[in-house]
């Protein structure tokens, strides 16, 4: 795993208005695909690591890893 429990992350969300954005969260949980029923289940392929993040106003969201990055500073 990339990333660890609390750590500072960016996750890159969709487009919003054809422009990229970013976002600065924290790792609150990480959870393996390990299966393909987890597969089925989350929506990614077995051997993705899925981290649920957390963002300053409380809310969080569930994503890969390919779509975080490290916190700068």
């Amino acid at each position: 795993m990339k990333y660890d429990y609390g750590q500072a992350v960016i996750c890159k969300l969709l487009p919003v208005g054809g422009i990229d954005t970013t976002k600065l969260c924290s790792v609150v949980a990480i959870t393996p695909v390990e299966t393909a029923d987890q597969a089925k289940i989350f929506g990614y392929p077995p051997g993705t690591v899925l981290y649920t993040v957390e963002f300053g106003d409380g809310t969080d969201r569930l994503v890969s890893e390919d779509d975080l990055g490290e916190a700068q500073g």
